[in-house]
């Protein structure tokens, strides 16, 4: 990959995230807390997120800290057969404000060059249409049901494609370290952003 530089990044292009204490208390520094994260897109407030993002634990957790991965073509899937009017709302471009007044307006689920991307956050860093917000515990009880759960152990880690997954991690205690890297694929990899989204089943003749 093209290293992407993050705001919180070393020189390198690696972000050391670890609890800081107090730092965690500031808006959008969540990342350096213990507390739990919820599954979210990396970066959401700019343009054109980084498209991948690998993690790699220095140090385990004392006692929780797994990594929770859902996969954005699963909760679209979802969604079309149990909830199309949430997924109308979440597709709806400039229904969500990512980042503030200086970050990006845009939707959940947006449609580029034939794929279907992904961007999320719930936190205090993301303002809803009001036909979002009112469902806002719906799509987080979807989204835990279908989160999968991974507990890395020092020397592993996982790379996956920010613009279709959704990463977060439980709560913790102890020194746990992980080293992330943000990044665009090379072009001769020819790895397309996004996924194909699913098409709606056919009703009955």
């Amino acid at each position: 990959m093209t290293i992407w530089p993050h705001r919180d990044s070393e020189p390198d292009g690696i972000t050391v995230l670890q609890d800081r204490g107090d730092l965690a208390k500031e808006r959008g520094f969540a990342g350096f807390g213990h507390h739990a994260l919820g599954a979210h897109t990396e970066a959401s407030a700019v343009e054109s997120p980084p498209q991948l993002m690998m993690l790699v634990c220095a140090q385990a957790a004392t006692a929780g800290g797994q990594c929770s991965l859902v996969d954005g073509r699963e909760l679209y899937r979802e969604l079309l057969a149990r909830d199309p009017e949430l997924l109308a709302a979440l597709s709806t471009p400039r229904s969500v404000l990512f980042g503030g007044a200086a970050g990006h307006l845009g939707a959940v689920f947006e449609e580029r060059a034939g794929r279907t991307l992904i961007r999320l956050r719930m936190d205090d860093l993301a303002r809803f249409s009001p036909q979002i917000a009112l469902r806002l515990s719906d799509l987080r009880e979807l989204i835990q049901e279908l989160e999968q759960t991974v507990a890395l152990q020092p020397g592993s880690g996982y790379l996956l494609d920010n613009t279709r997954w959704l990463h977060g991690r439980a709560a913790f205690s102890g020194a746990r370290t992980m080293y992330r890297i943000l990044g665009m694929p090379l072009p001769s990899l020819g790895i397309a952003a996004g996924f194909l989204a699913p098409a709606p089943k056919p009703t009955g003749a």
